[in-house]
């Protein structure tokens, strides 16, 4: 389960901010509804992001995906394959350094901060590591029951001053192969140590999507394509396009070409690159209002950018939903009705459908999702006049009650994190 990730010095985040899905106890409302209890303490179901444009919120995410990209890259270092670093695409990623906080010139000499926060087995592991010009200066790995206890303490980036205990002991023989550039927890891992492949797993498995080109959603294969996955997506596709059917998915056939033209007005391109197999679609045909037969379209062709962009995150969203995984998506909005986003979202809350509490942590400009949300689901992400941005909790601004028209007071700016039009007025 997620529970919390922070970052430092890098985007647009000069001071360590981030996100908890951890319960507040005195806050009562939608308890049931949009929690789960693990050992007394509550989780939020669903995080909701909110910010003006270029606030940071895309940068948050942005920053977990570093931090993924961080441990792949660790264990690609490790393995010390000169073939395997010429590939374009690891080259590509390791000629790209984390950028530090921009508007202070003093940032660029100071290290960026990673924290992550997971529950697995009912204990709390916290993980966090800090590096400066491409070298891992400090790193720490905790495990809470009732007391903490630290599993790796690095405090250089030479191996010789990475301390290993408890379930990382095991690790202590090989711990030499741990390079400056190199996370001590992925190379654990790499090597089999049980503890660092459990927390890695759950870490890389949290799926990160941005809706308005879907990249990162699952590729279609069998498993997401057979014929009860088909009905799942159907379900909700027909909501958006009641003529529909029924779905072909052939994954022997490439996409065709002939579907992006010029009068390509709602940029499908832009959803539709990262879709690489044939998809048809049935469609009910009639005769005076009444059913006399079916047509086959090119679903890629004839339907919306929208329902289109339903078809894509829909095998992530049903991933997340049956591993009981985090899943994190940028303005899930983008391209859909707010009704169509409701019900989206509406999976995650629902003990039916999410027996196995996946969580869901996304940013958005839709208000419509602040009615019968917790106080402390709700992020605002504001950026002041030196260009820092910090990540604010509504339950932390004073004031403020459940049964508040939250939506309303964000647009009026009584949170911030809203575009600053005063002098347009």
């Amino acid at each position: 389960m997620f529970v919390s990730f922070s970052v430092g010095n890098t985007g647009p985040f000069k001071e360590i901010t981030g996100v908890t899905t951890v319960a507040e106890s005195l806050k009562k409302e939608f308890l049931e509804e949009n929690t789960v209890e693990v050992s007394r303490q509550n989780y939020n179901k669903i995080s909701y992001i909110y910010g003006a444009n270029g606030s940071g919120k895309t940068n948050y995410l942005a920053a977990l995906t570093k931090m993924q990209k961080m441990i792949i890259m660790s264990t690609v270092l490790g393995a010390n394959n000169n073939k395997l670093l010429e590939v374009p695409a690891i080259k590509k990623e390791l000629a790209a350094p984390i950028e530090t906080f921009k508007f202070d010139v003093d940032c660029k000499y100071k290290e960026t901060y990673f924290e992550i926060q997971v529950l697995l087995d009912e204990l709390l592991y916290s993980y966090s590591f800090a590096v400066q010009d491409g070298k891992i200066q400090k790193e720490i790995l905790t495990k809470k029951n009732k007391r903490t206890e630290v599993l790796i303490k690095r405090t250089s980036p030479k191996y010789e001053d990475i301390v290993l205990r408890s379930g990382m002991s095991t690790f202590k023989n090989m711990v030499s192969v741990v390079r400056e550039d190199a996370l001590c927890l992925a190379m654990a891992a790499m090597l089999n140590n049980p503890l660092a492949n459990m927390i890695l797993n759950e870490i890389m498995n949290y799926r990160i999507i941005n809706m308005a080109s879907v990249e990162n959603a699952p590729d279609f294969d069998e498993d997401n394509t057979n014929e009860d996955a088909i009905k799942r997506y159907l379900k909700y596709l027909k909501i958006a396009d009641p003529t529909l059917t029924d779905l072909k998915v052939d994954l022997e056939s490439k996409m065709d070409k002939h579907v992006l033209g010029e009068d390509d007005l709602e940029n499908k391109e832009l959803v539709i690159k990262n879709i690489h197999v044939s998809v048809q679609s049935l469609h009910a045909t009639y005769k005076e209002h009444k059913r006399v037969g079916e047509v086959e379209l090119p679903f890629l062709k004839y339907e919306s950018n929208g329902t289109i962009r339903m078809l894509r995150v829909l095998p992530a969203i049903f991933e997340a939903l049956d591993a009981g995984n985090a899943l994190f998506i940028d303005e899930i909005e983008n391209g859909l009705h707010p009704n169509l986003v409701k019900i989206l979202v509406g999976l995650f809350n629902s003990n039916e459908t999410n027996p196995r509490h996946a969580q869901l942590i996304c940013t958005t400009h839709d208000t419509l999702l602040l009615s019968n949300v917790r106080r402390d689901q709700v992020w605002f992400t504001d950026k002041n006049e030196f260009g820092e941005t910090q990540i604010n909790r509504l339950s932390n601004f004073q004031n403020v009650r459940s049964n508040d028209n939250i939506g309303a007071k964000y647009l009026q700016g009584i949170f911030g994190a809203v575009p600053n039009i005063v002098e347009f007025e």
